[in-house]
């Protein structure tokens, strides 16, 4: 018998079937102007979550650029992390009879009619007999070159070919996530604030008999911290400041732990650990604050101490930016 999910319904998201959620920290008001005049006419709501204070005046003018679309802002009192502000969304969306969730951060721009066009090749591969939980445009850099994607041990149907790639996971930002499948592969990682919360997620989704998806032809601007650091073999990691570096190796290391994350993951977090750590030192000329993040975030890794970094790691290390994506 099998006890795996049955495949969600294949249709395409409508105004009135989708809703979109925004992460803001200290955000460029025309930027977060323009990415929610963007969205609004695809959705029926759209929702910014303000991990960072939001004045009235921004406010009004995000509901000017929604218009005629419902804009609400979730106000959490401070700086509560992606996870937390990704289980807002999901729940705000579930309540209201939703079927589709797009997640983005301020630092990305989805092309006009992103939600009905991923939702419509979402319905394609579902027909196909996949179970996809979220589905992803192709991002790609300030250069307009395409980040790598990660795809997954399983290539899926040949019919899908050239219209989305099955991935091992998608970056949260610009993701369309099926609320089914979210009902059945569970709440976002709030405990790991920032970094990793989408790579989890995904392999969860994985574990639970469901799928992750890239949709070819749909490309979407996004930037990656500082950008990356070019190094020999074609090795490109994310140049992160030293608040950022402490969650990236705590959860990173967290999730060695986790009986659904893919050994060859694990496998590759080890052996890639050790480079990368004398890469950012050298980055941040082993200043001070790099440093104490690193040790810091091998420390709680270790002893699977998660939660804000302002209350694990030591001050001198300021939280991260919780409005740009993982």
């Amino acid at each position: 018998m099998d006890d795996s999910p049955s495949p969600p319904d294949a249709h395409p998201a409508l105004p009135g079937t989708a809703s979109a959620g925004i992460v803001a920290y200290h955000p460029d008001p025309a930027e977060l102007a323009r990415l929610v005049e963007r969205v609004a006419p695809d959705v029926r709501e759209v929702v910014v979550f303000a991990n960072s204070d939001l004045d009235e005046a921004v406010e009004g003018r995000l509901s000017a650029s929604a218009s005629p679309t419902l804009l609400t802002v979730i106000r959490p009192g401070g700086n509560v992390g992606l996870g937390a502000a990704y289980d807002a969304f999901v729940a705000r969306a579930q309540a209201a009879g939703d079927r589709h969730l797009l997640i983005l951060d301020q630092d990305s721009l989805p092309p006009p009619a992103a939600v009905p066009r991923l939702a419509a090749i979402l319905g394609s591969v579902s027909a196909a007999g996949e179970r996809p939980a979220a589905i992803g445009p192709r991002p790609v850099d300030a250069a307009g070159r395409p980040i790598a994607i990660a795809r997954h041990r399983s290539p899926g149907p040949a019919a899908l070919e050239g219209t989305a790639t099955r991935a091992s996971f998608i970056i949260s930002s610009g993701s369309l996530v099926d609320l089914v499948a979210a009902a059945a592969i569970g709440p976002f990682r709030a405990d790991f604030f920032i970094d990793a919360i989408d790579l989890e997620w995904c392999f969860r989704a994985d574990a639970s008999g469901f799928s992750v998806w890239v949709a070819d032809e749909i490309r979407m601007d996004h930037r990656l911290g500082r950008g990356t650091i070019a190094l020999p073999f074609g090795l490109r990691p994310t140049d992160q400041p030293p608040r950022r570096l402490y969650t990236f190796l705590r959860n990173q290391i967290a999730m060695l732990r986790l009986p659904h994350v893919p050994l060859a993951h694990k496998a590759k977090t080890l052996a890639t650990l050790p480079l990368r750590i004398p890469v950012y030192l050298l980055r941040n000329r082993f200043s001070r604050d790099c440093r104490v993040a690193i040790l810091d975030g091998l420390r709680d890794g270790i002893a699977n101490r998660l939660g804000p970094p302002d209350r694990t790691a030591r001050a001198a290390i300021r939280p991260p930016s919780a409005g740009s994506t993982d």
